[in-house]
């Protein structure tokens, strides 16, 4: 009876020193599970967000090519990975000189992704994150002289289109080229700009940069103005949607 008893007692002994492990195992997964999974989920999150940013690059060398050089169609696969792709008519643009006044309708094309966002907007690619915003890549309005002749170029990229599709997998934004409207001043002018974007603070900051006056940004709402220049705008309206 003794030896069957220990026979007995060392199979419990067994048996629960198997049950300890599994369970420190169990354990230990869970503990790397909590504490690992979120940095895991954020380096992809920050890795799928870094690959959109160069698609967003393309993006902005795609519609040059459509709005500027006037190519028919170009079309663009974006990833979303529980993303959001949009296409508005959201932000805007006044043109004053002169007596005249132009006001345009620029739209945006957005990527948003948890708290970040992509914004293709008046032909400049911009960046939102929790801890701010920035000009990723420039618009195309610059500033330059000519036989002393102060000249802004003004080239606007607008966007028609609404729709948005969002969720995993690929969808396709097909650019199509509407139409090209030019206007220039016989002589210098006073020219003021009054845009409306969610990218205001760094308007302000690239039109500080190649030369304007600017007022101080109020929420979405930037002033600024060139005094005594020729003006020269490129109104480039490219119809947009996503599939």
């Amino acid at each position: 009876m003794n030896q069957e008893d220990n026979r007995k007692e060392s199979a419990v002994i067994e048996t629960m020193g198997f049950i300890y492990i599994f369970a420190i195992v169990i354990l230990s997964m869970s503990m790397i599970y909590v504490a690992g999974y979120p940095m895991l989920r954020s380096s992809m999150d920050e890795s799928i967000f870094e690959s959109t940013e160069q698609s967003f690059i393309l993006l902005q060398s795609d519609m040059k090519m459509v709005a500027f050089d006037q190519v028919p169609l170009k079309s663009l696969q974006i990833q979303l990975q529980d993303a959001a792709l949009l296409a508005t008519e959201n932000s805007n643009l006044t043109i004053e000189y002169g007596d005249e006044s132009l006001y345009l309708v620029t739209g945006e094309i957005e990527y948003q992704k948890n708290e970040k966002s992509l914004t293709y907007e008046d032909g400049g690619i911009w960046k939102r994150y929790t801890e701010g915003s920035i000009k990723v890549s420039s618009p195309r309005f610059y500033t330059s002289t000519m036989n002393g002749t102060n000249i802004t170029t003004i080239g606007v990229v607008q966007v028609q289109g609404d729709s948005v599709i969002s969720g995993n997998g690929i969808v396709t934004l097909n650019m199509k080229y509407n139409e090209t409207i030019i206007n220039k001043t016989s002589g210098p002018v006073n020219v003021t700009l009054r845009i409306n974007s969610t990218y205001a603070p760094e308007w302000k900051s690239y039109l500080e940069s190649i030369g304007f006056t600017t007022a101080d940004s109020t929420g979405s709402y930037l002033a600024a103005w060139q005094n005594n220049t020729m003006l020269v705008v490129g109104r480039h309206l490219v119809d947009v949607d996503i599939t």
